[in-house]
């Protein structure tokens, strides 16, 4: 193929990092240190494909909201506790695709930098808001938890597994949504950068006496198909309490129709000992306390949701009742209308936690707490973000 004369010749290599860290190196770009916009028309272009344009006024406040929320999140969570502000210039703009311009000039200042700090956060709320899961989360948690809640009971502050046999509990939580600063510390360390790739956005957590407590409500939940083994995700499987081969060495000893029921309380504490993982494993999530002990996976359920013109449907039949016009109800066919809306189906992920009483307790202070956990995603969140900003960061 060759070139139109009238198409303006262009220098393809050296390729630039959006090939070479992205695409070709599957990194995230939010790691990118700069871009490559050099007008205000390719910074429109730039943000029309991205999925606003920005001649829309509706869209446009959309975009300016989420950089007026990107400022705020800088100032009030990344930059807490140090000595640096979003310079005036760059929180107070009438448009944020400057941002656009200024995060590529060349040689780099202080202003591009901080340009590329804000676009950072804001495309990361971009994933957030954009999220078509968290319209319909409250739906989705009662649907998650009602398979859990069936078989727990709670009688006189103790809680219970109770189905075919029965398993005593220490404590129940549930997680029922991170708020959005939460999801979005959560994201700014992940390498994926997008939320749908958060999966603890609803969990529980379940607290047994001990390690042996532990492994009969992972027994329960299976045996009563709370957990279906075919809707786990290998890839999120964490255990950090067990001891496999401990384990299969003792299952292979016990004699015949052992019940937990007959240990006595130091052979219990004995075998829970035996069972106990000595050394953390290469599975530690590396924001969590080497002494944060659990085991924690994800189990993904079918959610069913009624078509959006089922509702619409309903209502237009509820007002023509009210008015005392069936007729007309019936001559538009709006009770067939409704029994054909298909469902709107999909798989959705949560987070199931087990421990026994002490990590549990441990979690709660110390090293190990979620106070703690937090802070030092702050802390990689702010490393991420500031790229270039941070003394330690080189220029």
């Amino acid at each position: 193929m060759y070139m139109s004369d009238t198409m303006t010749p262009h220098s393809l290599f050296p390729m630039p990092p959006e090939v070479t860290q992205v695409i070709l190196g599957g990194g995230s770009p939010i790691d990118l240190d700069s871009l490559r916009i050099h007008s205000p028309a390719e910074a429109w272009n730039f943000a029309l494909n991205y999925g606003y344009d920005m001649g829309i006024p509706v869209q446009k406040a959309a975009v300016m909201r989420v950089y007026e929320d990107a400022v705020d999140f800088l100032e009030g969570v990344v930059l807490e506790g140090t000595n640096l502000h979003v310079p005036f210039e760059v929180r107070d703009l009438q448009d944020p695709l400057d941002l656009l311009v200024w995060a590529s000039e060349r040689p780099r200042n202080l202003r591009g930098r901080w340009s590329c700090a804000v676009l950072r956060v804001m495309h990361t709320l971009f994933h957030v808001d954009h999220n078509v899961n968290l319209r319909f989360l409250p739906e989705i948690q009662r649907q998650v938890f009602q398979r859990y809640d069936q078989y727990l009971a709670c009688e006189e502050g103790h809680w219970f597994l109770r189905g075919s046999y029965e398993v005593p509990l220490v404590a129940v939580e549930r997680k029922e949504n991170k708020d959005r600063v939460s999801m979005l510390l959560k994201m700014l360390h992940k390498p994926e950068n997008v939320a749908e790739t958060i999966y603890d956005q609803i969990g529980i957590r379940f607290v047994a006496e001990d390690q042996l407590g532990v492994l009969m409500v992972i027994r329960f939940l299976l045996d009563h198909h709370v957990l279906m083994p075919t809707h786990i995700k290998p890839s999120r499987s964490r255990n950090l309490m067990i001891d496999m081969e401990a384990l299969a060495t003792w299952s292979e000893s016990a004699p015949p129709f052992f019940r937990i029921q007959d240990l006595g309380p130091e052979e219990r504490k004995a075998l829970s000992h035996t069972l106990t993982l000595k050394s953390p494993t290469k599975e530690q999530n590396p924001f969590s306390s080497k002494d944060y002990s659990a085991i924690q996976f994800t189990a993904r359920t079918l959610v069913r949701l009624p078509s959006p013109a089922t509702k619409a449907l309903e209502t237009l039949q509820e007002r023509l009742q009210t008015m005392g016009d069936t007729e007309l109800s019936d001559l538009v066919r709006i009770p067939e209308l409704i029994q054909d809306q298909e469902e709107f189906t999909f798989f959705f992920a949560h987070e199931v936690q087990v421990m026994e009483q002490s990590g549990f307790q441990s979690s709660r202070s110390g090293p190990a707490s979620h106070t703690e956990y937090k802070q030092r995603q702050r802390d990689a969140a702010r490393r991420r973000v500031l790229q270039g900003i941070l003394q330690e960061e080189p220029c």
